[in-house]
């Protein structure tokens, strides 16, 4: 057992673990602290020593040391949550979400050992985890002690952001991705008494999904109103600003976005953010994120409530799309520019077109391979941290300091990476609309196969 000087002990019950978590202030930590002896009593029970504040700075820089965000993705984002007084997450933290636990995904265990390997976190490593409710420590120590992880910490997030001089990392935009709490809030308060709206966004006319529940008050969004096809580009200018008068979307008002799957969310965020909506945002994990939160759902079905102007002359922000032309340009730009394709690995060596409707195989002569899009979530589809997203970058060539502009065949899957680049604070990003649609439509467009 850990040897603690004046000690104040907090029991937790984990589903059949007991954990005994406490620690002297005047205690240091021992780097060579046996877990299996001094961690597990004679009752078979495992304890969690807390850490210090002092004693975790120390160990930020420390390579045998891991410090981990067991919180929602949002908190880790940026978003002020639970009582904390700083949002973001403690400098050189990862994130281990125990809402990834609640999760049930398909391969759901593979996953949780793929993040684990991702993220560094082994036995031979001293894990410190930390939370705001006292609650997702619990889940996520639980689960790393049946991988044989057992040298683990713990600590409360709220004592560390209350010390405005110790470092907490947000992104730099991290409110165009919003948590369920803050939709909540938005509802009860009618933003306050500003314009708003909330939408699930999906192909077709009415779904099943949003029949059998949504967040209360949304309208329906079917994307066949933002585009067409056969290439399924954005429709005109002249046709969007007629789209945002019919959905009652003016420049100023606040935009809400979601849907069971969220890549139509995100291609419509992206459309919206071209036009000159300045306040777009989108629910962080989809309609998942709501539900699981606990909030009201309703099954009445919503009307548009159309305006007379947008407000603004469509585009305001033209060049956040770009198209066949641009694209050329970017592939000529080799040094300060990457088109980036959020495709599969086997769509881009051309194995498979990866559509049903698109018959061309391969990808933009010059194009660079930027990942899937599921690389880019986390298992409860919230978006990955930076540092893995820049370090699948890095591995292709792709640096944050150059001209990035993504596709994939439609504009879907790179719809949702260039909102994250932009939640990340990068600047000069954009969608090549077409995507590999358009390009393989031309026989003149040069196109490279293989690795």
């Amino acid at each position: 057992m850990c040897k603690l000087s004046k000690l104040m002990v907090c029991v937790l019950i984990i589903t059949g673990l007991t954990l005994f978590t406490g620690c002297s202030s005047d205690t240091p930590v021992d780097n060579n602290t046996d877990a299996t002896t001094d961690q597990v009593n004679k009752e078979g029970t495992m304890e969690l020593q807390v850490i210090s504040t002092e004693e975790l700075q120390e160990k930020l820089e420390d390579d045998d040391w891991v410090i981990v965000d067991t919180r929602i993705n949002d908190a880790y984002n940026g978003w002020a949550l639970e009582g904390v007084t700083r949002g973001g997450h403690i400098k050189s933290a990862i994130d281990f979400s125990a809402n990834w636990l609640r999760t049930e995904v398909e391969d759901r265990d593979n996953l949780l050992q793929e993040a684990l390997k991702t993220k560094g976190i082994t036995a031979d490593k001293n894990v410190v985890l930390y939370d705001a409710n006292g609650e997702d420590i619990k889940i996520v120590a639980e689960y790393f002690m049946q991988q044989g992880i057992e040298n683990i910490y713990s600590y409360d997030i709220k004592e560390w952001a209350m010390n405005e001089e110790l470092p907490m990392e947000s992104y730099p935009n991290h409110h165009i991705l919003v948590p369920a709490s803050w939709v909540n809030e938005l509802i009860e308060t009618e933003n306050n008494g500003r314009p708003y709206k909330i939408f699930e966004v999906s192909w077709g006319e009415v779904s099943e999904a949003y029949l059998n529940g949504h967040i209360p008050g949304s309208v329906h969004i079917n994307t066949d109103d933002v585009e067409e096809g056969p290439i399924w580009n954005r429709l005109s200018d002249a046709e969007l600003e007629e789209f945002a008068k019919n959905y009652g979307i003016t420049f100023d008002t606040t935009v809400v976005l979601y849907g069971n799957d969220s890549t139509a969310a995100f291609r419509v965020a992206t459309i919206l953010k071209y036009m000159g909506a300045e306040d777009v945002r989108v629910l962080n994990g989809g309609f998942a994120a709501w539900e699981n939160g606990g909030y009201e759902i309703e099954t009445e079905e919503r009307e548009k409530q159309p305006v007379e102007a947008f407000g603004a002359t469509v585009p305001v922000n033209k060049n956040y799309i770009v198209d066949l032309p641009e694209a050329k340009e970017i592939l000529a730009d080799q040094e300060g520019s990457r088109l980036v394709d959020i495709r599969g690995w086997e769509e881009h060596i051309g194995a498979t077109s990866g559509y049903s409707y698109i018959e061309g195989k391969g990808r933009p002569a010059g194009a660079v391979w930027g990942h899937d899009l599921d690389d880019y979530r986390n298992i409860d589809n919230t978006m990955k941290n930076a540092i893995e997203i820049k370090d699948m970058w890095r591995e292709w060539g792709i640096v944050q300091d150059q001209s990035l502009s993504f596709f994939c065949g439609t504009g879907w899957r790179a719809a949702e990476v260039l909102i994250y680049a932009e939640v990340m604070g990068l600047e000069d990003v954009s969608l090549f609309d077409g995507g590999w649609n358009e390009w393989q439509s031309d026989s003149s467009n040069p196109v490279e196969l293989g690795e």
